[in-house]
């Protein structure tokens, strides 16, 4: 009995604090709607758009609790200061203390970007601004733009866009994005658009910044830059808001590009300018990469595409005959096949014509033991002996017209029989099939032979037909396929006036990934045949600097990045019709 009248007087003592817990830590009620509506400004102290600002502290209050997510990659204070302020929240009251002296004159703006959440559903409050002056009056004249990737042209979402004044008289003009943090700062949103506004009168210098380590600094290799050549002016919106300095604490600036779409704020501005994202690239030769593979092969990679790529074993003379190359169509890879195989390993000093560039070790015992190792087992005794794989260019057995039948296999052949091989097409079989070797190291093999539209075809390969370096040959095949039907597909011409530039033309699907490529000087007629039925997109890259090949950029230089432009319509093709479109170039 003891026991229990200790429970009953325990919890009754126990209610108030319960109570007190529950109303310490609001929650949402249970049932009911979602609660999707933002919290709102009620008040703030000093006064949004204050003048003669001298306050240390900064209180907005809201209309319910609200938390600060995130606020060192949302909040901006433009012009930054050198330390960041201290957030603090008080009931339903944020607290901003600031630490520094302000500068005379100037005004100061916090955008929240959307770090002002509510406590129960996390909605945001969208880019609520609080400004303030330290002078006379309020700033008011904006800037807007856009930031895009410069190979692209997506946009870039969460970009710094940085404000310089014209001169700053300590820094060069070409280390101000290295050197020196900006005056103003602004986020791109959603769109990839930004609004940097509450600026005063002059002229300024124009950035974005991809900030690795938020200083608002370029001094890490791997940030991504854009900048204007030119001088730039704030100006007065062309959508008329309140006198900013008239504006109360429950007002969010119409400008607000969240609250319109991409076309509308773009009206706002006279000038809306565009910044092309770039990350540099050092323009020097330089090698990349090495890679190993067993059975023995190696893997050169340039940066760019070399004039005279070439090794020399150092550590011993391998003698002649223990190699197959091949150099890539782009020139930058070099891919090395090791046919004797008693060499374990090779010291290579690789160069590009006369220059060295690095002095590497490649081992084939220690990537056929990285091999063994993945397979986590040992072959058993009886297990089927490794045989020749082969591959063809069918899809789903179909060969699309116009292409001739591949072979390709995945390393060099050292000898190959056709005279024992059946190749089948309709009713008729011919001993010894037309192949053919069509590259420079015996690895791609098509059929010589002219075939008709909806037809079948197949061929028969015994045993032992192509004997590879490796020592492997193939085990009998029989495959068969069915060229596709004219009439299923679609043709499109492309007349392309290049203007004065030349420039690379590529076919590519709704994914980007290329399909064709072109090279034009002058005025050509482009016509693509037998394309399948669907949805393509047109890319051209402006060829400044005449290596075919796109280039970016580099600020020290002033250099901007080849300009990329897309055909206006996406192309659709549709069976058995021809589609022809012109595009002029700048």
């Amino acid at each position: 009995m003891k026991s229990i009248k200790k429970i009953i007087v325990s919890f009754f003592l126990a209610l108030p604090i319960l109570f007190l817990y529950n109303c310490a830590n609001p929650v949402s009620p249970g049932g009911g709607p979602r609660d999707e509506e933002p919290p709102q400004v009620l008040s703030s102290e000093p006064p949004n758009n204050s003048i003669f600002f001298d306050k240390k502290r900064i209180s907005i209050s809201f209309d319910e609790y609200v938390k600060l997510k995130n606020p060192n990659q949302q909040v901006l204070i433009s012009p930054p200061f050198a330390s960041k302020p201290e957030y603090r929240l008080r009931g339903k009251t944020l607290i901003i203390d600031i630490e520094e002296e302000l500068h005379p004159n100037t005004t100061y703006t916090i955008f929240f970007g959307n770090a002002i959440v509510d406590l129960a559903e996390e909605n945001p409050l969208i880019n609520y601004l609080y400004a303030f002056s330290t002078g006379d009056h309020v700033d008011s004249l904006a800037i807007g733009g856009e930031v895009v990737n410069a190979f692209d042209l997506k946009h870039r979402e969460n970009i710094f866009v940085m404000l310089f004044p014209e001169n700053i008289d300590t820094i060069p003009q070409d280390s101000i994005p290295m050197l020196s943090r900006p005056l103003y700062v602004a986020k791109t949103d959603v769109n990839g658009q930004f609004q940097l506004r509450n600026l005063r009168n002059e002229s300024f210098r124009l950035f974005a910044l991809n900030d690795v380590d938020g200083n608002y600094l370029f001094n890490q290799p791997n940030e991504e830059i854009a900048f204007l050549d030119s001088l730039i002016s704030p100006e007065v919106l062309k959508i008329p808001v309140a006198d900013t300095s008239q504006l109360n604490d429950s007002t969010t600036l119409a400008t607000d590009s969240t609250r319109y779409d991409s076309l509308v704020v773009q009206n706002m501005y006279d000038k809306f300018y565009s910044l092309f994202m770039f990350q540099q690239v050092d323009s020097t030769q330089r090698l990349l990469n090495t890679e190993v593979f067993y059975p023995p092969k190696f893997r050169i990679t340039f940066q760019f595409a070399a004039e005279d790529p070439k090794f020399t074993v150092v550590n011993q003379d391998p003698g002649d005959d223990w190699k197959i190359e091949q150099l890539s169509k782009g020139k930058d890879t070099l891919t090395v096949w090791v046919t004797d195989m008693a060499l374990d390993s090779l010291q290579l000093a690789i160069a590009d014509g006369d220059t060295i560039y690095d002095t590497v070790m490649v081992s084939f015992s220690k990537a056929k033991r990285v091999l063994d190792i993945k397979t986590g087992k040992k072959k058993k005794k009886d297990e089927t002996v490794e045989r020749l794989k082969i591959k063809t260019n069918t899809k789903g057995r179909i060969l699309d017209p116009g292409k001739h039948l591949r072979l390709i296999m995945e390393n060099p052949l050292e000898s190959w029989d056709f005279s024992t091989t059946t190749f089948i097409a309709g009713d008729d079989t011919i001993t010894g099939a037309p192949f053919k070797v069509v590259d420079s190291v015996a690895t791609i093999f098509e059929l010589d032979y002219e075939m008709i539209e909806a037809s079948n075809y197949g061929f028969i390969f015994p045993d032992s037909v192509f004997f590879g370096i490796y020592g492997l040959t193939n085990d009998s095949l029989q495959a068969s396929f069915s060229t596709g039907e004219i009439k299923n597909y679609g043709n499109f011409i492309l007349n392309v006036e290049p203007g004065n530039f030349n420039y690379i033309i590529k076919l590519m699907d709704q994914k980007e990934t290329p399909l064709m490529e072109f090279y034009i000087t002058e005025w050509q007629s482009l016509k693509i045949e037998n394309l399948k039925p669907g949805t393509y997109l047109i890319k051209a890259i402006q060829d400044k600097w005449i290596n075919k090949r796109w280039d970016t950029g580099v600020y020290i230089d002033k250099k901007q990045p080849e300009n990329v432009f897309y055909f206006p319509a996406e192309i659709q093709i549709r069976a058995n019709w021809d589609v022809e479109e012109s595009w002029i170039l700048p």
